[in-house]
């Protein structure tokens, strides 16, 4: 009781403060810089959990097919400082779990990490002279740039308007801040939304006119190995061990149970560096279910490989479950992509 109420008035103080920094920038007390070049901005007004990774990807591989296209992203928790360009062969603690994740898996994309928006951009415009557009990953908070798009992810399964500010909920910016959003996209979303349910959800977001709503879902791919030269079994088994360090594991292990009998989940904390007691841990864990396959999610397959002192078996049997993103109206999808691909590109862009 004494705890929560302690962190219920942290969370005023938190709001206060964040309340006092909008402020400062709807008052021009404040400096946005705005740029000739498309800058799309991707993110969230809660903590973590929100698919902002997965939607960045889709959005660079869409814009890919008609213009030169950088991700710029901040590298939380690297060691190295200022402007970087992520290389596949680079490490986590080089260049972020998240930026390495969407190299790795689209080795022709420009990404790059920079705490400093601004320089970052401007680093890209010098470097790339053709450059069309600018991908700012988890950057909705981020008010240094005015960008030509922002896009408000939110969770289907934590509603804004239930939350609470950090430390005693998840909120890290004013709910209000929603009305910045171009376009917002509710994502997680169950297989089959009723339309009924598709419309209590929009009545809870309380959207103006000017906004637009898209839904989206995750789809998973076949079972990757986490170590190179493993392969997956011809004949899987039925049973696994889940391994995660992200926000919001729920919509994972729910894939899981519905595919395999989950005997136990290993669940750390968002961006955790998995050291040896970790991988101790799960050594112990994979030896005592040794028919059960090890899953693990994409953004964790970076730390993890990076980690020591595994067993070699427990590595042959470790694998990661890739995520994209799909939309519950494919002429959604078609419409928004359209949209995107216009903005780019110079023209009249409406996502209607």
């Amino acid at each position: 009781m004494l705890r929560d109420l302690f962190y219920y008035l942290l969370s005023a103080l938190y709001a206060t403060a964040v309340t006092v920094r909008n402020k400062c920038y709807d008052w021009l007390l404040f400096r946005s810089v705005k740029f000739r070049l498309p800058v799309i901005a991707v993110g969230n007004i809660t903590v973590g959990g929100t698919g902002k990774t997965p939607h960045t990807e889709w959005l660079a591989a869409l814009l890919q097919a008609t213009t030169t296209v950088a991700v710029l992203s901040r590298g939380y928790k690297r060691i190295t400082k200022g402007f970087r360009y992520v290389k596949p062969t680079d490490t986590v603690a080089l260049a972020g779990d998240e930026p390495l994740q969407m190299k790795r898996r689209n080795p022709a994309l420009t990404v790059a990490v920079d705490a400093d928006r601004v320089a970052g951009i401007r680093r890209l415009q010098k470097d790339i002279p053709q450059l069309g557009a600018v991908i700012l990953d988890d950057a909705y908070q981020h008010r240094r740039v005015r960008p030509e798009l922002s896009i408000l992810l939110v969770d289907y399964n934590r509603p804004l308007h239930t939350d609470h500010y950090l430390p005693y909920g998840r909120l890290r910016d004013n709910v209000s801040q929603k009305r910045r959003a171009d376009v917002v996209i509710v994502t997680k979303c169950p297989a089959k939304l009723q339309p009924i349910e598709l419309r209590v959800a929009a009545k809870n977001l309380n959207l103006y006119p000017y906004q637009h709503l898209y839904f989206t879902q995750f789809a998973y791919g076949d079972p990757r190995p986490v170590f190179d030269g493993n392969a997956f079994p011809g004949v899987p088994s039925t049973q696994a061990v889940a391994i995660t360090g992200i926000a919001n594991p729920t919509p994972f292990i729910d894939y899981l149970q519905a595919h395999y009998q989950l005997r136990e989940h290993l669940n750390f904390p968002d961006h955790h560096f998995f050291t040896i007691h970790d991988i101790g841990q799960i050594n112990v864990t994979a030896a005592a279910h040794p028919k059960a396959l090890l899953f693990t999610t994409e953004k964790d397959a970076q730390r993890l490989r990076e980690a020591e002192d595994w067993h070699d078996e427990v590595k042959r049997r470790l694998f990661y479950i890739p995520v994209t993103v799909s939309f519950l109206s494919p002429a959604d999808e078609t419409k928004f992509a359209e949209f995107i691909t216009k903005l780019a590109g110079g023209g009249t862009a409406s996502c209607r």
